[in-house]
């Protein structure tokens, strides 16, 4: 199935010139792409809306939102986020692509989806730009991209299995890192004696 026929709407933001730091509370900012780069969801990467400037409160991302990058380098290009949560006064760039999913589709699902490296080699193979610094998707492309859809049943259970294993993979992190410090500190006294 197509992600076009798992979305209710499509759009992309504005970028007007903005000032070179994050806005301030109170103000209003407009995302960089950096905030939907990561797999997570960054609202502190943004530029402030210039105080000459009406915003333009139909791009303020909500909770729920699914965003795509559709402007980045060629390892970043479409990479994407759902809003879990956000502060108000935040609008998308028209770098970022902002899809509201049907509710009968899990958004965390379908991000896994367009994370992995099925989707990695779509995006790379469609991607346009001159340069590997800058790569450009179009929302067409990104709505074209094939999404394996199960039951809603089973988006949920694999879901929450990713999850139980993110813990997990966490976890063993955490272990290694106190089990490095402690072999760095037994080395120390074994030195010292």
């Amino acid at each position: 199935m197509r992600l076009a026929n798992l979305v209710e709407q499509s759009e992309a933001g504005w970028s007007p010139s903005c000032e070179s730091h994050p806005r301030k509370q109170g103000e209003w900012g407009v995302l960089k792409v950096s905030a939907v780069s990561w797999g997570e969801f960054r609202p502190q990467e943004n530029k402030a809306l210039p105080s000459n400037l009406e915003p333009r409160t139909q791009y303020e991302v909500q909770s729920g939102d699914f965003l795509v990058s559709r402007a980045n380098t060629a390892e970043l290009v479409a990479k994407s986020v759902l809003v879990e949560d956000t502060p108000s006064q935040l609008m998308l760039s028209d770098k970022i692509v902002r899809l509201k999913l049907f509710h009968s589709i899990v958004g965390k699902f379908i991000n896994m989806v367009n994370l992995s490296p099925e989707s990695r080699c779509y995006y790379v193979r469609v991607a346009g730009g001159t340069s590997s610094s800058m790569k450009n998707v179009s929302r067409e492309q990104i709505l074209n991209l094939l999404i394996p859809l199960p039951p809603l049943a089973e988006q949920e259970r694999i879901v929450a299995k990713v999850d139980q294993l993110l813990a997990l993979c966490d976890q063993l992190t955490e272990r290694t890192v106190l089990g490095a410090a402690e072999n760095t500190q037994l080395l120390r006294a074994l030195i010292h004696t």
